[in-house]
């Protein structure tokens, strides 16, 4: 009988097995990096076409599924790398995003690794401990990645990045397209400035529209309004995002089957030709990127509804149909 303790963030947890190494080799040969680029290649060739927003709002999901497998293979590296499957199995996105804030701030969290400081450069420093190239070669890689890493931490940490990922994950309740935001001086009070007046911030084809529930009254959860939300990106940089993803994932899975044994010369490593690859991700740039503009609820507007009310609401609804 095998057992493997290790911490989730700050929770301890401990995996029991009769062949747990077996199935932590069983785990990590399952995960498909290749599957993040493959989707990339298929939406990448319709983005021109009629169904370019459907195409776009795939890699937008794509993306974001992608970053929080990187982060959770990362976070497992760092805090149980001889049980993967059990850190994966065991985490809640707020642990993880809890684990990746430590890291992107420099803060201490609990390791496995023999290491004080956590940070993305020493990860990357890590994992590109195999790759067999010169000495200026292999530095380049690793400090590449190790940037990379911490600019997918900055948009995975990104709260209004998030909304937008629940909110076309779950119920697809986002509305495909991108806006332009233009600014000019009214000449005459309450008469728009003309269009030749007026000075464009930037804008995108591609993006999303979507509520967020904002609380009205801090401390209460059960009074709310929809807020309307915007977001511009432009998709041709998540398909150059997946591709550095898959590497990376692959990558690390690479290292993880080395940690637990297996010989070297069956891992592959992935890397880009050229050092400047690494900004591909974002160097289309959309100007604004987050906008929104809607009616303001302050708390004089309103008189905060209890659960109770809330529950008795239904018992008198249920009394008057019967």
């Amino acid at each position: 009988m095998e057992i493997i303790s290790f911490i989730v963030d700050e929770e301890p947890n401990a995996c029991w097995d009769w062949d747990l190494s077996e199935k932590n080799i069983e785990f990590l040969d399952g995960i498909d990096a290749e599957y993040f680029r493959y989707v990339a290649e298929v939406h990448a060739d319709h983005l021109e076409a009629d169904d370019s927003h459907r195409s776009a709002l795939a890699l937008r999901i794509t993306y974001s599924q992608a970053l929080e497998v990187l982060f959770a293979l990362l976070s497992s590296l760092v805090q149980a790398p001889n049980c993967v499957v059990g850190w994966m199995l065991s985490y809640k996105n707020y642990q993880l995003k809890n684990v990746v804030r430590k890291i992107n701030n420099h803060e201490q969290v609990y390791t496995r690794l023999n290491e004080q400081n956590i940070s993305w450069d020493l990860l990357s420093k890590y994992v590109h401990s195999y790759l067999g190239y010169d000495q200026e070669k292999t530095q380049w890689i690793r400090e590449g990645f190790g940037k990379l890493w911490r600019r997918f931490a900055n948009d995975f940490l990104d709260e209004k990045f998030t909304q937008e990922y629940n909110g076309a994950k779950h119920g697809l309740r986002t509305r495909p397209g991108g806006f332009t935001l233009a600014i000019g001086l009214e000449e005459t009070p309450g008469i728009p400035a003309p269009p030749d007046k007026m000075h464009n911030l930037g804008g995108s084809k591609f993006g999303t529209s979507y509520f967020s529930r904002e609380k009205i009254l801090e401390n209460n959860r059960i009074n709310f309004t929809p807020r309307r939300q915007s977001r511009n990106w432009d998709p041709y940089n998540f398909v150059n995002g997946l591709g550095f993803l898959s590497m990376s994932i692959n990558n690390i899975i690479a290292f993880l089957r080395i940690l637990n044994k297996v010989d070297s010369k069956q891992c592959k490593f992935l890397t880009p030709k050229e050092n400047g690859f690494f900004d591909a991700p974002w160097e289309r740039s959309v100007g604004v990127i987050n906008f929104n503009f809607d009616k303001i609820i302050r708390t004089e507007n309103v008189r905060p509804v209890t659960k109770e009310e809330i529950f008795a609401s239904y018992c008198e609804q249920n009394k008057e149909e019967s």
